[in-house]
């Protein structure tokens, strides 16, 4: 498809200089000489229209649609979709492969955040024989890190913090424990275990207190603690259930334990839930300790109660390295 245009050499010129492409108007519009008439005509120049290439304007718009491109027939239309303003899927970040190593180690090791996990057992049977080394075994409703689970990459940097795997019994339908052969053994009859950071993450006991099932565990977490510039500490954030300390002796039985196996907890809590299971609609997540509510009944009667044991001037005992919180626990869905 073409065209014909009548332009004027002045209107050429002008437009080339508009362009800047160096053509001098005297080029176009030479000066009368002895050779040449006094006066030009201005030549008839055919200007041939060529199809637009893709994705540009046409040649005699000055505004573009979009929605509109030539066709490979050239001349006719054809619509297309808009660009996306936003070609990434929400939530993803398709270069990150592309970072360098360094980069994408800070940013795993950035989502790396503490967690409150639980644990729990069965209750205690007459068969279970702490004195011949039966020992009911630990389960958990607890999530394993989701950072585990996204790349090589990132489950290595995972387990440069989680460095611990506490091997987990079977939940229900199977027998519930294993017994330890010998002080730091702890024998599993499930295939799933759950990964603890020692020095980072809370660990939460569920159930009744039974001193030789908790210091066999706790012994157990220092075993683990070695090697890579670790003493041997163990877990450093404990939490346990004020009904397992609210007797008449719990506050000295407590500042026994604090001089031997609670004496390098960093933080020890004792949380308001006295069941000795996660609640029944708990599908499983994370575990929240928060604020004790002083309007809650039961937190108030503790604390005019037998909590009255655990003070220490105008606060909590020491346990450890500082003094004891009091508060309340949450099990929340999700990671």
């Amino acid at each position: 498809m073409s065209r014909e245009y009548k332009i004027s050499a002045d209107a050429v010129s002008a437009q080339l200089s508009r362009l800047q492409i160096g053509v001098l108007a005297d080029d176009l519009n030479p000066k009368p000489s002895a050779s040449l008439p006094s006066t030009i005509t201005a030549p008839t120049i055919t200007v041939t229209e060529l199809p637009t290439p893709p994705f540009s304007p046409p040649a005699d718009t000055t505004t573009f649609d979009a929605s509109l491109r030539p066709s490979s027939a050239g001349g006719d239309t054809a619509p297309i979709p808009a660009p996306d303003s936003n070609p990434f899927t929400p939530g993803t970040f398709p270069y990150f492969p592309l970072l360098p190593a360094e980069l994408r180690l800070k940013v795993w090791a950035l989502s790396l955040a503490p967690r409150t996990v639980e644990l729990h057992t069965r209750r205690t049977h007459y068969a279970d024989s702490v004195r011949g080394g039966g020992v009911p075994q630990w389960q958990s409703l607890s999530r394993n890190p989701a950072l585990l689970a996204v790349s090589a990459e990132a489950r290595a940097a995972a387990l440069e913090f989680y460095t611990v795997a506490l091997p987990l019994a079977a939940p229900f339908g199977r027998q519930g424990y294993r017994a330890f052969e010998r002080p730091g053994d702890m024998l599993n009859d499930s295939d799933r275990v759950l990964y603890i950071s020692l020095e980072a993450d809370t660990v939460v006991v569920l159930g009744d207190l039974h001193y030789g099932r908790l210091t066999k565990l706790l012994e157990w977490f220092r075993a683990q603690d070695t090697g890579r510039g670790r003493a041997g500490k163990g877990v450093r954030r404990l939490a346990m259930g004020v009904a397992q300390w609210a007797h008449e002796v719990g506050a000295r039985t407590l500042k026994a334990f604090a001089r031997s196996v609670f004496a390098d907890m960093e933080e020890f809590v004792l949380f308001m839930y006295k069941e000795r299971m996660p609640p029944e609609e708990w599908t499983g997540g994370r575990c929240v300790l928060e604020e004790a509510c002083s309007d809650d009944d039961y937190y108030r009667r503790f604390v005019i109660g037998k909590g009255k044991q655990f003070r220490e001037g105008d606060g909590w005992m020491v346990v450890g390295k500082r003094a004891m919180k009091v508060v309340d626990l949450q099990f929340v869905d999700g990671w």
